[in-house]
C-alpha cells in the first residue's frame, strides 16, 4: 500500500507531516476530501492540518516556521524525484 504521509524530521524529537507528493498527484487531498471518499483521507488530512495550525501558532518563532516550512519543501522536492526516477 502506498504511504500517503510523510513525516519530515524537523530535529530534536519534532517531526511534521506533509502529504506524500507521488501518492496524490492526480487531485491531491483537497480533491478527495471534496469529490472522492473523505473517510479514506480524514486522518492524513487531520496531521496536515495540524502541521500547518503549529505553522502558524506562537508556539515556535517565524524563523523556526521558515526553517520548517523549508525543510518540508525540500523533502517533498526529493520525493517526487524519487518518484521521477522509478
Amino acid at each position: 500500500m502506498a504511504r500517503l504521509t510523510i513525516e519530515v524530521d524537523c530535529g530534536d524529537g519534532a517531526f511534521m507531516s506533509i502529504a506524500d507528493p507521488r501518492t496524490f498527484e492526480a487531485g491531491g487531498v483537497e480533491w478527495r476530501l471534496r469529490y472522492g471518499n473523505p473517510e479514506q483521507v480524514r486522518f492524513v488530512a487531520a496531521a496536515l492540518v495540524e502541521s500547518y495550525d503549529y505553522l502558524l501558532s506562537g508556539e515556535i518563532t517565524q524563523k523556526e516556521a521558515e526553517r520548517r516550512l523549508r525543510l518540508m519543501r525540500q523533502v517533498r522536492r526529493a520525493a517526487l524525484e524519487e518518484g521521477a526516477d522509478g
